[in-house]
């Protein structure tokens, strides 16, 4: 029977910084600004309506200022749907991961990106 011993090698020390800095920075609640953009038609969607659905069932709501830019606080990590309500009667919807290592998250959601072309457009 032969003795192994569990050694971690010379070079695994280089690595416990990272993971002392991993346990102690918890993922915290993130503020999320976007910004609603068709950029085929050049243009920013002003009045458009943003609705994050959240994991728990619960949602937070925003609209969109005259450039196209909304903002959500105090949003927790984890995935979520962006139900996106433009005022001329389209929508979209998008999924977004908001990681909380930062303190802001921005985001660009294009439109001409999120919802195919339709018969008659050109891609």
């Amino acid at each position: 029977m032969t003795r192994r011993s569990l050694s971690a090698g010379p070079g695994a020390w280089r690595y416990l910084p990272l993971l002392a800095v991993t346990l102690v920075l918890p993922a915290q609640a993130t503020e999320v600004v976007g910004r609603i953009v068709d950029n085929f038609e050049a243009q920013v969607f002003a009045d458009a309506g943003v609705r994050f659905r959240m994991p728990a069932g619960t949602e937070q709501q925003a609209q969109t200022d005259e450039y196209g830019f909304f903002r959500v606080r105090d949003v927790n990590p984890g995935p979520y749907v962006l139900d996106v309500s433009l005022p001329d009667g389209r929508a979209f919807t998008v999924r977004l991961l908001v990681s909380g290592t930062n303190k802001t998250q921005f985001l660009e959601l294009d439109y001409s990106r999120a919802v195919p072309p339709g018969d008659d457009e050109d891609y």
